[in-house]
Order: structure tokens, then sequence, then C-alpha cells
């Protein structure tokens, strides 16, 4: 008799939340506890087999809100897919990925996952998607910095990027999403080389990196009117020499020098219409 016993009840109680972090901390090593203090997102929906107490495969949804060619588009996410080693090579897996896509294919008509095994998703009719990095050098403008550093460990922090998130509009037109901001702020808290910094004149948090450095990455704007790159790099003091955005930059009244294919680990299920031209989505995530 098979010990396994499958449910999908558990995405919000205690016991489940305990469990998937558990599970997610062994398979990855990655400390998504967290959350419990920063807010977990809502609409993830868990798909798992348990044996007794203890949670051995999971796989999660969570809704997505994309901008994508001007029109917003209801979408799902795929998130914490995760099966403890001695229970792999049974199908477990691939029971809760179809499990899964058959709860996401009656709802949306397109389902986005980020992944390093690629192999594993293209049986279920995921693709891969190629998106752009940009860039351009920068010239000596006179900067007035207004800039404070964030940490989410300090509660009015997470509270003043709560309320910009609840305000937020789309960095851009042609592609970008405007999600919960749980996996935003556990990417932060986990990445020490990124920074948070809030622009008080323009009501704005910026995700950068290298901003001590000749070259700095804007990974995300969080943002109700979405700035210009110049008046982002003049409230950041930044002095270097050149500005790699990874976001598509339509609303930012920036012309980048540079045009970077790169595979950023998306893959995409249904129809992806910005596809044939150059975007970034938010690499805000883990």
């Amino acid at each position: 008799m098979n010990p396994l016993v499958f449910r999908s009840d558990y995405a919000h109680s205690r016991e489940g939340l305990s469990e998937l972090t558990r599970l997610i901390y062994d398979v990855f090593e990655v400390d998504v506890s967290p959350l419990d203090r920063l807010g977990h997102d809502p609409s993830v929906v868990a798909f798992g087999w348990w044996l007794g107490g203890q949670l051995v495969a999971n796989v999660s949804l969570y809704e997505r809100r994309l901008w994508l060619l001007g029109e917003q588009v209801q979408a799902f996410g795929v998130q914490s897919v995760a099966v403890r080693p001695e229970w792999r090579g049974k199908g477990l897996f691939r029971d809760l990925m179809r499990r899964a896509l058959s709860y996401a294919d009656a709802r949306a008509d397109l389902v986005i996952l980020g992944t390093g095994t690629p192999d594993l998703y293209t049986p279920f009719g995921f693709r891969q998607i190629l998106e752009t990095t940009f860039s351009a050098s920068l010239a000596p403008k006179p900067a007035k910095p207004a800039y404070r550093l964030l940490t989410l460990a300090e509660d009015r922090d997470v509270a003043l990027l709560k309320d910009l998130f609840a305000r937020r509009s789309p960095t851009s037109q042609v592609a970008s999403a405007c999600d919960h901001p749980a996996l935003f702020m556990l990417m932060a808290v986990t990445a020490p080389e990124m920074e948070l910094i809030h622009l008080s004149d323009l009501d704005a948090v910026v995700a950068v990196e290298g901003r001590q450095e000749t070259s700095m990455t804007l990974l995300d704007i969080v943002a109700p009117s979405i700035p210009s790159l110049d008046a982002i790099v003049s409230a950041l003091g930044y002095a270097g020499e050149r500005i790699e955005v990874h976001l598509t930059p339509d609303r930012l009244s920036w012309t980048p020098e540079r045009e970077t294919r790169i595979d950023n680990g998306h893959m995409v299920r249904g129809v992806f219409s910005p596809e044939a031209h150059p975007f970034m989505l938010s690499g805000m995530q883990i």
C-alpha cells in the first residue's frame, strides 16, 4: 500500500508553511522562513505528497499580474518545486506538475517559471525564452543625492516597501509584472550584494547592484509613477561610467546603447506576446 497521501490544503496553514520551509531548505539550502515575518503571498496554491506529517514532494502555483505589450495579463507562476532525494524516481514530480498545470490551465492562458534545469519542464509544454539586458555609458551630470538604504530587518522599511507595492505601476508596458511583494522581499534578504534604496523625492524604491563600482545594475523599480533613468541615477548620486538595466526600459525615458540577449532562466507555457521583442522581466524573485 502506498503510504503517501496527496494534499492541496496546506499552503497557508502553520503546519504546511513549516513543512514547506523545511523541504525547501533541505533540498535547496534556501531559507524562506523570513516570509513568516515579511508576509506570504495569499494567492499561493500548493500541491504535495505527504508521508504522515512530512512533506516529501511539492509544486506550488502563485498568481502573476503581468503587463505584456500594453495589456494586463493574468497568469500563474510555478515555484517551490522540490522532491526529497529518497522519493525521487517514483513519478511524484510528474504527478504534481500535471495536477498544478490542470489547475492553472482552467484559470489562465499563461504559466511562467524560472529554472536552471529547463529539460525538466519541456515535457510539460514549457519553452525557454531569451531576454535582453540593456546598457549604456553615463555622461557626467549634476547629481542630487536624496536616498536612504533600506533594511528589511526594520519594520518601518517593510511597511514602506509594502505601501509602494500597493501603489505600484508597471515598470514597462512591453513586459513587466506587478506581483505580490513576497518573492521580491525574499530575494532582497538572501542577496547581500543587492541594495534596496528609497528615493524619497521620487516616491520610489530601487533595487541595484554595484553602486560603488564603475558600472551599476538597475534590477527593479517599485513606484506609483516610474521615474526616468536620469532621475534615478541623479537621486542615487551615482558617478560611475556605465549603467546596465535588467528591466524592459520603455518607461525610463532612456535609449540604451547596447542590447545583449541572455538566457535568464524563464520558461513559458502558452502565448507570451513580447517573445519577438527585446524585453526583460525583473529577476527579483527566488
